[in-house]
């Protein structure tokens, strides 16, 4: 502990300083990546299911029948959505594709729809 007359030697501050620095552009770029991992899950997700499903925060789905996203995310447990995405939906109808989404893909998706429940 430092007391009031004490100093701590510059190199002490100047490595706390630097430790700060990096800490904090860590913190940044893993801000930056889980956003890209979003915006990635957001694109998987309009380009195989947004023509039914709607994937954003509001609005209703193109197709009536179809769930919104966000809705259908909240349906499963975490690792049961994981583990349907990775084997392909299992669907309620016949003219929804199954998709069968990389280990990559459903991490994105799953970014993507964590971060639409937790708006909510």
């Amino acid at each position: 502990m430092v007391g009031p007359k004490q100093m701590i030697p510059r190199s002490n501050l100047l490595r706390c300083l630097i430790a700060a620095l990096l800490l904090g552009s860590a913190a940044s770029a893993d801000a930056a990546g889980s956003g890209q991992l979003r915006s990635r899950g957001k694109v998987i997700l309009e380009k195989n299911c947004g023509g039914c499903h709607a994937i954003g925060t509001v609005g209703a789905s193109p197709l009536a029948q179809a769930p919104p996203m966000r809705d259908v995310y909240v349906r499963f447990l975490p690792r049961e959505l994981q583990a349907e995405l990775r084997e392909g939906m299992v669907s309620k109808h016949r003219a929804m594709p199954q998709i069968d989404f990389s280990d990559e893909d459903v991490d994105a998706i799953l970014a993507y729809l964590y971060a639409l429940a937790v708006r909510k």
